[in-house]
């Protein structure tokens, strides 16, 4: 079996393996720079002069000086030193300088896709602004409900407003479909989209429907839906231009006869020939009484064909109107086109409908085909619900609270979002990275409008703290990398950092590395060749230091020291190494310093220490100045007080202390000064 796991390579604990708690601590700090990744930027080829702890970014090409070779990995500051992580296929990052997201694929790191992150104003795959509030750049749009029904629904403030659907071209209009001012249902074209023509008007209270421009067709062919070759084609072509006429049609295939003057038929009657009428008025079917009237209404040979043609005559100039049925507000009636296929002709330019409302069983928009459970299908690159001025809403209603009413989103039919009242009336918001499984993301409680987040949130770290922070607001400096609440008018820090009253020296003044209740003179300790001790030592407040110091009571020749700093882990102990000065001069006593560059975080524990080459004596605090260590498995009888280890002058600090209880010691901790730059 390998001793690293197969995808993060996190090394495993072996058995009977000593100091396991190494291994594991390296674990933990892989799965730290993995988990929940987010870097820096992504423009870096050299590290930056001054990192701080656990800063990560994405080598780019070409790296050099100590990222050299690195191209393309993530380089962490992890202990004092740069880590490199090589990213596997399907890796997300996200870079914090760009807000975006990143994912590893085909070995370069690549723009992800991500979700919509907002909800007054909706952009799929294109942008939506301040009118177009909802806006979709799509082959298809697809609205669907199984088995509870389903509806849209367009709606406008006042009757002289407009809702309509406008259809576009390059975003100029040239078809709209709706109430288009007034409260009459209307098809308008255009082919300019500044000047359109209403073609269809459905009045909405007796349902007629006007067609203003007429309805043209060359000719126009009426199909029996249940018998395909049963069929009747009406052609006007032959009329001269301006002209208008009004037919009955008989029911029976034949050419219809002029006939001039006042003409009256009583019973039935044939024609063989030409039938003509060239007066300016003439009436079929006069009765006022029941009466049936048929026009090519005649039996059709099986495979033969019939054309019906009624004001096709029209000239270039001229205007042709077709009425049918009652035009009196009273009277009530129906229109029946029966066929398998209705076509307008090509000059049509506008089907108005009135106020008359639209039904179907199912409809196909853009060259979709609809069907029982996809009623209404759209094939488009955009779907465009809008309303100028008055507010435009969308309605999805469902049957029962156990149904579900919501909005799919999918890819290549495969659902890979769902938002909507999904089972039950919350609002929900799940995803999926395969269209079977959901992973809930937010669930907003419809009874007391309550939002539970499923998963983590992440904070987006700001460059500053808000100015001006309004009551209530949560941010994540990632300057500091501290969170931050304000909250009844105060700022207050919210990762475990304390207020401790402290009184913080301008730049060139000392600070005491003693956070214990008592004070005292100092004492002093005698060094020892290899000897290295650590206390803890936790800021009162956030400080830039440029130096460190000791002092040197009894000097011994060749004498030399070195402070060192470490971070602590979570349970407050030493962990990775932070800095480790230069050699530190005790041939001679006096005050002695290293310069260095630190940036300390208030309430977050660090650990200083001194290491020795030989025995010169330094300064050391009083032993209520400084914390108590705690540890081991026996009651201890005298406060213990700093972490002792040997190890040779002439090695490097440790980078991972490795924490042991058998090093706590009852010595006085070793005074050390930070200077404020």
């Amino acid at each position: 079996m390998s001793d690293d796991t197969p995808l993060l390579s996190l090394p495993l604990i072996l058995p009977a393996q000593a100091q396991k708690h190494v291994t594991h601590n390296e674990a933990l700090r892989l799965l730290d720079l993995i988990v929940q990744l987010a870097v820096i930027d992504r423009t870096r080829t050299t590290p930056p002069a001054l990192p701080a702890e656990g800063d990560r970014h994405i080598v780019a090409s070409p790296a050099t000086g100590l990222w050299e070779g690195q191209d393309g990995k993530i380089a962490a500051f992890w202990g004092g030193a740069w880590a490199f992580l090589t990213p596997q296929a399907g890796w997300l990052a996200r870079v914090i300088d760009e807000d975006a997201t990143l994912a590893y694929s085909g070995g370069a790191w690549v723009a992800a896709e991500t979700p919509p992150e907002t909800l007054p104003r909706l952009g799929i795959a294109t942008s939506a602004d301040a009118v177009n509030r909802i806006a979709v750049s799509s082959p298809a749009s697809l609205f669907d409900n199984a088995g509870a029904g389903h509806q849209i629904k367009v709606n406008k403030a006042a009757p002289a407003d407009t809702g309509s659907l406008l259809f576009q071209t390059a975003f100029s209009g040239r078809a709209e479909m709706g109430l288009t001012g007034s409260d009459s249902f209307a098809i308008r074209v255009s082919g300019d989209g500044t000047g359109f023509a209403t073609a269809l008007t459905a009045d909405p209270t007796t349902a007629s429907i006007t067609l203003p421009e007429g309805l043209s067709a060359a000719p126009l062919i009426l199909r029996d839906p249940a018998d395909a070759a049963k069929r009747a084609s009406i052609d006007i072509t032959t009329l001269s231009a301006g002209s208008q006429r009004s037919y009955t049609l008989p029911n029976i295939s034949t050419e219809l006869a002029g006939l001039s003057g006042i003409q009256t038929f009583s019973g039935s009657k044939t024609f063989s020939g030409s039938f003509t009428v060239s007066t300016a008025t003439a009436t079929f079917g006069s009765s006022i009484g029941n009466a049936t009237y048929g026009l090519g209404s005649g039996s059709t040979g099986s495979g033969n064909s019939k054309t019906v043609n009624i004001g096709t005559g029209g000239a270039a100039g001229s205007t042709t109107t077709l009425t049918l049925g009652p035009n009196h507000a009273s009277a009530t009636g129906s229109t029946t086109i029966q066929g398998t296929t209705v076509t307008l002709g090509p000059t049509v330019t506008q089907f108005d409908m009135g106020t008359a409302s639209a039904r179907s069983a199912v409809l196909g928009i853009g060259g979709a085909t609809a069907d029982t459970a996809n009623r209404l299908s759209v094939e488009s690159p955009g779907v465009l619900l809008t309303h100028s001025g008055a507010g435009v809403e969308t309605t999805i209603n469902k049957a029962t609270p156990t149904d579900a009413a919501q909005i799919s989103f999918k890819s290549n039919f495969s659902t890979r979002a769902q938002f909507g009242l999904m089972g039950n009336d919350d609002l929900s918001l799940s995803v999926s990275g395969n269209g079977t499984i959901f992973h809930p993301v937010l669930m907003a409680e419809g009874s007391t409008g309550r939002l539970t987040l499923s998963q983590p949130v992440i904070l987006q770290g700001l460059a500053a703290d808000p100015a001006s922070p309004a009551e209530g607001m949560i941010w994540h400096n990632a300057n500091t990398d501290q969170i931050f609440a304000h909250v009844g008018g105060l700022t207050h820090r919210l990762d475990s950092q304390q207020n401790i009253p402290t009184l913080t020296p301008p730049t060139g003044e000392l600070i005491l590395s003693t956070v214990g209740a008592g004070g005292g003179a100092l004492g002093t300790l005698a060094g020892a060749a290899g000897r290295m001790d650590l206390f803890p030592f936790q800021p009162r407040a956030d400080l830039t230091v440029d130096r460190l110091m000791l002092n040197c009571t009894t000097a011994v020749a060749g004498a030399l020291a070195r402070i060192v700093v470490y971070a602590s882990d979570a349970l407050g102990r030493p962990d990775g190494l932070i800095l480790e000065t230069g050699d530190i001069d005790l041939a001679t006593t006096g005050a002695k310093s290293a310069t260095v560059s630190l940036a300390l975080r208030q309430g977050r524990t660090l650990w200083l220490g001194l290491r020795h080459s030989a025995t010169a004596t330094t300064s050391t605090w009083p032993l209520a100045a400084t914390p108590d260590v705690n540890g081991g498995t026996a009651p201890a009888t005298t406060a213990r007080k700093v972490l002792r280890r040997t190890l040779a002058w002439g090695s490097a600090a440790p980078t991972n202390w490795g924490f042991a209880s058998t090093e706590i010691n009852a010595a006085a901790a070793p005074a050390i000064w930070l200077r404020m730059a």
